[in-house]
């Protein structure tokens, strides 16, 4: 009878043992297939990371080309005692500040057209042309607040 006690106890053991190594292959194979899973989310992440930075790259190469673009060809233009000419117009109802013609955004002001006198209000409205640095920030510095 102590024989049959001690198999069972041993056959117990024995399926026990079993149990616990067939529940810890199950676990491994599903981590495993968890850990492939994450892999794949994150060479995925790390490619839309990458096209996300090649775009901001090609933006910041396009402003940077457009930004050289407009600070050499306004230094072209200059009037006939050496000074760069501008031209004031009205965007959105304030002073715009143009070089070259008004093809070139040379600054934005917070002077409102309303603020300004009627004549000035008519000639900025066709494109008031400034001859030189000294007479923009005359302007500049009469009608700023």
């Amino acid at each position: 009878m102590a024989k049959r006690i001690l198999a069972g106890c041993l056959a117990a053991v024995i399926l026990a043992g079993l149990g616990w190594y067939a529940g810890f292959l199950h676990s491994e194979s599903r981590a495993g297939k968890e850990q492939e899973k994450l892999w794949q989310e994150l060479m995925s992440l790390g490619e839309r990371v990458a096209a996300q930075e090649q775009e901001q790259a090609e933006r910041t190469a396009q402003e940077l080309s457009g930004k050289e673009a407009a600070s050499t060809a306004p230094d072209s233009v200059v009037n006939d005692t050496g000074n760069h000419e501008y031209y004031l117009v009205e965007e959105d109802g304030r002073v715009t500040i143009y070089r070259l013609e008004g093809q070139t955004l040379f600054e934005y002001t917070g002077i409102t057209v309303d603020s300004l006198p009627e004549e000035l209000q008519g000639e900025i409205a066709h494109g008031k042309r400034v001859s030189g640095e000294k007479e923009l920030y005359d302007f500049l510095e009469n009608y700023s607040s």
